[in-house]
């Protein structure tokens, strides 16, 4: 038995899998499983915005096919509906969980493009998707030859000539004036488009149009009122009646919804019109152009313009609802543009200008928080919080601010040079993060990107080292932790102010790395995954530090410093001294207290990280570990 995912639009991209029994397959454009979870997934090769990320699963019984969709994410609307297999103007909704026997299938989406068969043979395909087509070419044959064609709104005849002439005039002058322009947000664009269309409409009396946002709640649906309407009669209330013929799991960017004192309900096509006096019409606020989708609020429900009107005659019925499409229109591009602005604004802080390029061209459901292979980096100003308690004055404190911007935009600029990602600032720092968006096959590379970037950021800084009494060496101006693996990475907050986030212990692990370079008293740290995925790459020089249990970790990890010059801040040691300190590391992991102490007596006094491990072997020998000890070394730095 075959489970067959195609593209009806071009059913050579499908993708084939064959279920067992206990175990899921998981449909989407980026389904996702828990680690160690039985689970098969099958991700869309092409674009179909009617799938959810994690859309259906599918689970084989016996020689049925149980279809079913997924829950959707906090702040979603549910994914879309399955339905028959048959042409967009067949379709019926399919009650879940869907049961497909051996040669039946099913669609995502009532104008869907996406097909799932369920098949003996791989071959049986063939014959569905010519019956598809011969039943999708019939009902095209059916739809020309309907006699009650609809009439296009640009073959509107006899039109008043003051009404052609006032849409003109508004077009031109009132429009920019009282809508298109100075809005703040879009309360305020909402307001000023119900107020323009109030005075817009001649023939009428008692105009009243608000902008509202809906939703399906069970068998009902609710509204929200997204502007006041300061024309609006005081018993203006709109119609749930009307509302409730707007199908919002099936929603057409080109229907219009009228109603009529005569006729009562009837729905129009936005290509057709119909005689209408004393009308309501609900226009969805959608861009003319074919591919346009309703715009929607901030919480994801579909935005409609609700418009009201007394004694209307019918010639300003003909030629205003049009012009109603035309403004709601403008409201939407003017909508888009100004998320797509804000989208790049707060993007801007976080992706270079070459990835932002990029992610121009990607369903933003790459920003979605996802488990994701990455690399994280934890760069800090050093001594920035010590430099500004000592300053004597308002000031000397500015100017240190200000410098530490500097630093801050330079290591901003290494992150974006090097393909990666700035999730966060601190007051004296940045995080780094490398492998995410997946904007292409970078999963070899994110850990090398991200040490090549400290590498850079310390070397830019090499002016800013300075030599410190207290330690007796130079000191490099910044502290850096680089750990790589699995973590939880993506956008949250609200859709207006969002922030990127990391979560998991891989993200804690840096951050404790950059910390713990303070006690080594080197500027650069990383975790032993990052050193296995860039060992050999390059002629970098690594030394392995020890095996540390970080503070609030129940684990330990060897953790390894990349030697940089002495003139970076680094500790310059030599190759031959790497080996003498990793041996000396082994005796200690032994227990040979002397033999470690005497093997550190033979390395320079002023490498920092031989003068902490003699420290810490001291220690021990004085106070023995426990019997079940494996050579770690608890840290304390947070």
């Amino acid at each position: 038995m075959y489970l067959v995912v195609l593209n009806l639009e071009n059913p050579a991209e499908r993708v084939i899998i064959k279920p067992v029994e206990g175990r899921p397959v998981r449909i989407g454009r980026k389904p996702e499983s828990l680690p160690e979870e039985a689970v098969d997934l099958i991700r869309l090769r092409w674009n179909d915005r009617l799938v959810s990320r994690n859309h259906c699963q599918a689970d084989r019984i016996g020689d049925t096919l149980q279809l079913k969709r997924l829950p959707a994410l906090t702040g979603r609307a549910k994914p879309n509906a399955l339905y028959t297999f048959t042409p967009p103007r067949d379709r019926i909704t399919l009650e879940e969980p869907v049961s497909l026997a051996p040669g039946e299938g099913a669609i995502i989406g009532a104008k869907g493009q996406t097909a799932i068969v369920w098949l003996n043979e791989v071959e049986d395909l063939e014959a569905d998707l010519i019956q598809y087509c011969d039943s999708l070419e019939a009902s095209h044959d059916d739809y020309e030859n309907n006699p009650l064609s609809n009439q296009n709104y640009d073959e509107v005849e006899q039109l008043d000539e003051y009404s052609l002439r006032l849409q003109l005039k508004l077009l031109q002058k009132d429009l920019p004036e009282q809508v298109l322009t100075n809005w703040n947000d879009s309360r305020d664009l909402f307001t000023r488009a119900s107020v323009f269309l109030g005075n817009a409409l001649p023939g009428q009396k008692g105009v009243s149009s608000v902008f509202l946002s809906l939703e399906k709640t069970d068998d009902d649906i609710s509204y929200e009122l997204l502007n006041p309407d300061p024309l609006a009669r005081a018993d203006f209330r709109p119609s749930r009646t009307l509302l409730q013929r707007i199908d919002l799991e099936k929603l057409d960017h080109t229907k219009v919804y009228v109603w009529s004192l005569k006729e009562h309900q009837r729905v129009f096509r936005a290509e057709s019109l119909g005689g209408q006096v004393d009308w309501v019409i609900i226009i969805p606020v959608a861009r003319l152009d074919e591919s346009a989708e309703i715009h929607r609020d901030a919480t994801g429900h579909p935005i409609f313009l609700y418009l009201e009107t007394r004694q209307a005659s019918e010639a300003a019925a003909a030629s205003f609802v049009p012009f109603l499409r035309l403004i709601t229109s403008l409201v939407a591009s003017l909508l888009s543009a100004r998320a797509e602005q804000k989208l790049q604004d707060q993007m801007a802080a976080y992706f270079s200008p070459g990835l932002r390029k990029l992610m121009q061209r990607q369903d933003q459901s790459v920003l979605e928080p996802a488990m994701v292979d990455c690399t994280v980096m934890f760069a800090d100003r050093r001594g920035h919080s010590r430099m500004l308690e000592v300053a004597k004055s308002d000031a000397e404190i500015l100017d240190r601010l200000e410098e530490n911007q500097k630093v801050v935009g330079l290591i901003t600029d290494s992150v974006f040079n090097s393909n990666g990602v700035i999730t966060d600032f601190a007051g004296d720092g940045a995080l780094g993060l490398w492998g995410w968006p997946n904007l292409g096959d970078r999963a070899s590379t994110h850990a090398l990107e991200a040490v090549e970037a400290a590498e850079a950021i310390i070397h830019q800084l090499a002016n800013r080292v300075v030599y410190e009494e207290e330690h007796q060496r130079h000191m490099a101006a910044v502290r850096i932790g680089i750990s790589t693996g699995r973590i939880a990475v993506g956008k949250t907050g609200p859709a207006s102010q969002w922030h990127i986030s990391v979560f998991g212990s891989v993200a804690n692990l840096g951050a404790r790395l950059e910390r713990i370079a303070k006690e080594f008293r080197i500027p650069l740290l990383i975790s032993d995954d990052t050193f296995q995925r860039i060992q050999g790459k390059g002629d970098r020089r690594f030394r392995k530090l020890c095996l540390i249990r970080p503070a609030g970790f129940a684990e330990s990890y060897s953790i390894y410093e990349l030697v940089l010059p002495q003139s970076v801040g680094g500790s310059g040691i030599t190759d031959g001294n790497i080996k003498i300190y990793e041996e000396a590391l082994e005796l200690f992991v032994s227990r040979r207290w002397r033999a470690t102490l005497d093997l550190l007596d033979t390395l320079p006094g002023e490498d920092p990280p031989t003068s902490w491990l003699r420290e810490k072997t001291l220690q021990f020998r004085a106070k023995p570990p426990e019997p079940d000890w494996g050579g770690e070394i608890q840290s304390f730095s947070k």
